[in-house]
């Protein structure tokens, strides 16, 4: 009975954390009062954890058990007890007696808990019960005021939980574990002293924060150890396929959850890869050395430790449709295709899931594998065709995303940083090109941060194939405050301050938009309110006109592209259309006129 009476006293201990667990702690707000009742009659002892906000429960097993993650499954039972609310959420081991619950709780007020265990004799996982209230998010972070995030069957961007829609603006992290959390990642001590650097993730991190990015694209890789694939959750003896989850990459994941919990801290979504890099699980599932059992498994402990926090699943690096067909992988054998639907079966909030699709050279909407699962709910493309002066998009690429029946939103996921190919200009055609062509998203690179080891071991000789192309040989600090980050910045900022969501693209020409030149543009509108154009060409003239427009007085600005500034007056528009003047100089410029009566 003590021991009984020891093990309850544990279990509501919800905020303790087992040094093998090594997470940074959700903030506890106090509980706001209750109305229907008067202070004196205020009794509430339950926890407290704030909604949206990732929260914790930690267990102690009576039992060690061998291959815990492949041998004994552990679930949480949540229920509202005002609305009835519930729903399961799997625990996980987080080494030797160590197991925790990670759960958001997504209404207000009371809820109670049971665990269930396969092993219904261990009193420690198994028949605990319990209660949480759940509070208001106290913070000013926009992912845990409005929720999650979500998609709906023809809405072409994504949201919040209350329908907000959402500018997705991510920087990419292929080797996010490489990031020193503790560390200053290779630069002198004297630069790290000059910025006040103590920690290189978490920089980079901030700095991102405070510029305005949304969304860290990150994937477990990490240095090149004799694994097949880059698995970081490895030793060059194998991967997490190879071993399962043992005493070694259960404390790979237990350093992971501190990148996965800052980057939540910061209020970003992570559009997270799982494991590996495609190869790997492929090799090894189509070799018989993991089974589609053992494969469940893992997903479902992924979604354990992860589901929690604000997140998008995009499965693995270029695994749509078949990786170039790796080792004879195939649309129909690709294991891939599992963990996508492996991972959705565990998630009971539903966030948004995709595939990162091979380059359009191979994979478009049209022959993805991966869209026809009931699973994948938007597009992670990658287009990344140079864009200097006379090349134009590739609009019928483009309009078989945006016509879709499906009607799922696109991203440009992956854009032409890999190879070291693009610098400030080509990422910001890019960005351009993706938002007034019907795409939600677009995800940057610049070395050395999009992937530490092509950083150090690619080829750093100087390139001239694209205009302002970085230098090869960057190092992070160099490449974080690289301009095209902030210039970005500056395109999310300008277009918010119109309905960018509902933008309706005019690719090669249509009733809205006539090119003259036929090069060097991309053009959206918004019936005949709003027209935003963007020319990257280097002529000042020849841009075409707006079409179907109302007579009247638009508000006509200039946007600098480089700097974020504007150039603002009102002109007239008669008979319906409008020829769009000179650019002011050579440069890049987005153009956008607002109907005013």
């Amino acid at each position: 009975m003590k021991k009984i009476l020891a093990l309850l006293l544990c279990v509501v201990c919800f905020l303790s954390l087992f040094a093998s667990c090594d997470m940074l702690p959700p903030e506890t707000p106090e509980a706001p009062t209750d109305a229907t009742q008067p202070d004196d009659q205020i009794t509430d002892t339950l926890p407290k954890a704030e909604k949206w906000v990732a929260y914790e429960i930690s267990f102690e097993s009576e039992v060690i058990y061998p291959d815990p993650v492949y041998t004994c499954d552990m679930d949480v039972v949540f229920t509202n007890k005002e609305t009835g609310t519930t729903f399961t959420q799997p625990a996980f081991w987080c080494g030797g007696t160590a197991w925790k619950v990670r759960v958001a709780l997504t209404e207000l007020g009371e809820w109670s808990y049971e665990t269930k265990c396969t092993d219904t004799q261990n009193a420690g996982l198994h028949g605990l019960t319990g209660g949480i209230r759940c509070v208001p998010y106290s913070g000013g972070l926009e992912i845990y005021q409005r929720g999650f995030l979500k998609t709906e069957k023809g809405t072409r961007y994504f949201m919040y939980d209350d329908g907000t829609p959402f500018f997705y603006l991510g920087d990419t992290h292929w080797t996010l574990p490489v990031e020193e959390i503790d560390g200053v990642g290779g630069i002198s001590e004297d630069l790290a002293k000059a910025y006040g650097i103590t920690s290189q993730f978490k920089y980079i991190m901030d700095v991102r924060m405070a510029q305005g990015f949304t969304v860290m694209q990150t994937q477990p890789l990490g240095w090149y150890t004799g694994v097949s694939g880059n698995s970081w959750f490895g030793d060059a003896g194998g991967s997490i396929f190879d071993y399962g989850v043992n005493d070694m990459i259960v404390q790979k994941f237990n350093q992971y959850d501190r990148y996965f919990a800052y980057i939540a801290q910061k209020g970003f979504v992570n559009a997270n890869a799982q494991f590996a890099y495609p190869e790997e699980l492929i090799e090894t599932y189509l070799s018989g050395g993991i089974s589609a059992q053992k494969l469940e498994k893992l997903c479902r402990y992924w979604v354990a430790r992860y589901s929690a926090y604000p997140v998008m699943w995009t499965t693995t690096q270029e695994g749509d449709n078949d990786y170039y067909g790796h080792v004879g992988c195939t649309p129909e054998n690709n294991p891939w295709l599992m963990v996508m639907e492996y991972i959705a079966k565990y998630d009971v909030y539903d966030h948004p899931s995709t595939c990162h699709q091979e380059n359009t050279d191979n994979t478009v909407v049209d022959n993805s594998v991966f869209g026809e699962k009931k699973e994948h709910t938007w597009y992670a493309a990658q287009y990344h065709v140079a864009l200097t002066d006379g090349k134009t998009p590739n609009f019928n690429m483009l309009k078989a995303y945006y016509y879709d029946e499906a009607g799922k939103p696109t991203v440009n996921y992956e854009g032409r940083y890999d190879h070291f190919w693009t610098g400030t200009f080509g990422a910001r055609v890019q960005g351009w090109i993706a938002f007034l062509n019907g795409n939600c998203g677009f995800g940057y690179g610049v070395q050395p941060i999009w992937s530490i080891v092509w950083a150090e071991y690619g080829d750093k000789s100087p390139t001239s194939d694209e205009k302002e192309t970085y230098p090869r040989d960057y190092n992070w600090v160099e490449g974080l405050y690289s301009e095209a980050g902030q210039q970005l910045v500056y395109m999310k900022d300008f277009l918010s301050k119109y309905e960018w969501q509902a933008l309706e693209p005019c690719f090669d020409g249509n009733e809205y938009f006539e090119p003259q030149n036929g090069k060097n543009y991309s053009a959206a509108h918004i019936d005949s309110d709003v027209y935003i154009a963007y020319f990257y060409g280097t002529s000042q003239n020849g841009h075409g006109r707006f079409k179907n427009m109302k007579d009247g007085t638009y508000e006509q600005v200039w946007f600098n592209c480089r700097t974020g500034a504007r150039i603002t007056e009102e002109i007239a528009v008669e008979d319906g259309f409008y020829s769009i003047p000179n650019k002011p100089d050579s440069n890049d410029w987005a153009i956008a006129l607002t109907y005013i009566g």
